[in-house]
């Protein structure tokens, strides 16, 4: 057999392209065996990137639609605590903020912000959450007791009321 037809042979054999095959056989120095090894360890070796490349592919694709996601999630969050407002009031309204204004200050100033807080609610301040994304007020803080509560009821007293004490055991 010459050269030319090795090479067809090893093309017919492993698959590979004509100049794959020929560079493979004058590699190996003109043996077909071998050449036929390198061959397959070549394809081997490129099927197994092309899975690596396609699994890297897939990750990173669901990367970006994670983030994408992550991304939508966090603008909508950014929208509600701008949209949403905070009213901080005693016996008056002392300020209205905006939520996300409220949480940098607690980020940035917690060691001031929770004891002035939780302080301030024994004094009877409260923090009123409030806007178009709360169905109703949240209030955090003792509210005042309701009218029906404040009005209590009145009792007549007279002294046939009271027991009789005759003494330490009620003789």
């Amino acid at each position: 057999m010459n050269d030319f037809e090795n090479v067809s042979e090893l093309v017919n054999k492993t698959g590979a392209s004509f100049e794959e095959a020929r560079y493979a056989y004058e590699a190996c120095g003109k043996d077909m065996v071998e050449a036929a090894i390198m061959l397959e360890k070549a394809h081997n070796k490129n099927n197994r990137r092309s899975d690596i490349n396609d699994s890297l592919n897939s990750a990173r694709e669901s990367f970006r639609r994670n983030s994408r996601r992550a991304a939508g999630c966090a603008g909508s969050l950014f929208g509600k605590l701008c949209r949403n407002n905070v009213r901080i009031a005693g016996s008056r309204e002392y300020f209205c903020i905006p939520v996300i204004a409220a949480v940098i200050c607690a980020l940035l100033l917690w060691e001031i912000i929770v004891p002035v807080v939780l302080i301030s609610v024994l004094f009877g301040v409260t923090y009123t959450f409030f806007g178009p994304d709360f169905s109703k007020e949240f209030v955090f803080g003792f509210s005042k007791p309701s009218r029906a509560a404040q009005s209590a009821p009145t009792y007549t007293y007279s002294r046939q009321d009271e027991p009789c004490d005759n003494g330490f055991f009620n003789k």
